[in-house]
């Protein structure tokens, strides 16, 4: 009988662990079993008709099919300090075109440079569900804050997400943004944007062009507000 037993703490494992929606869906996509079917955070439409405000009126935030612990006061807090702060005047201080930013897939980090000095490095958490696209890019547009909706509920992957703050989307609708969800820097966690921790996020989105003019919520990159050069690798 005892013989059994290891047998059965295997099996009693498995169930638990498939139990668990995302771990579950985990195993089914690296199967190629199923699919989720967002590939980057937002559509391009979508990012184009936000105005980039804060959006009092959100409670709620959704993350793997489950409310999480929506950090909105202190969300609130740094958009308002950050909007109060901005006090740059187009043109007097744009990123000098030596200005870039290198984001390594493989160590899961950022790097910020300017020529060949280094300004910054943190841990950053890239695709899981869908690769973030690796190549050479250019930030097109910004938005201060920006809801984010996706994943599948079948698959335990749905998130709805208010507020996600200091947007910059580099190509399509995939973007370098800060995430309030999670605190799992250093491993892919997304559906093909690149995750942020705040405080970090805040700083790059200031150092990093197109520069938000005062009072502004969003910037289209321009020829004189040219965006920051984005290499993925």
């Amino acid at each position: 009988m005892y013989r059994f037993l290891p047998v059965v703490a295997v099996i009693l494992i498995v169930v638990t662990f498939l139990c668990y929606l995302p771990f579950r869906a985990q195993i089914l996509y690296t199967l190629k079993l199923t699919s989720d079917p967002t590939t980057s955070c937002c559509d391009v439409n979508q990012v184009l008709q936000s105005d980039g405000s804060f959006d009092e009126n959100a409670s709620v935030a959704i993350f793997d099919d489950q409310i999480i612990d929506y950090p909105k006061t202190s969300l609130s807090e740094q958009y308002l300090a950050e909007n109060q702060n901005n006090t740059n005047v187009l043109g007097d201080q744009t990123p000098s075109s030596s200005r870039w930013i290198e984001v390594s897939l493989q160590e899961q980090k950022l790097r910020a440079w300017d020529g060949n000095q280094l300004v910054m490095e943190f841990p950053i958490s890239s695709g899981l569900w869908y690769p973030t696209p690796k190549g050479t890019f250019t930030i097109w547009y910004k938005t201060k804050s920006q809801r984010m909706v996706g994943g599948s509920k079948a698959l335990g992957t749905f998130y709805d997400l208010p507020n996600v703050p200091n947007n910059m989307f580099f190509y399509q609708g995939y973007a370098l943004h800060g995430a309030y969800w999670h605190n799992n820097f250093g491993h892919p966690m997304s559906h093909g944007c690149v995750n942020e921790p705040l405080v970090n996020a805040a700083e790059l989105f200031n150092w990093a062009g197109p520069v938000l003019p005062p009072g502004k919520n969003t910037v289209l990159a321009t020829t004189d507000n040219p965006g920051t050069r984005v290499y993925i690798h």
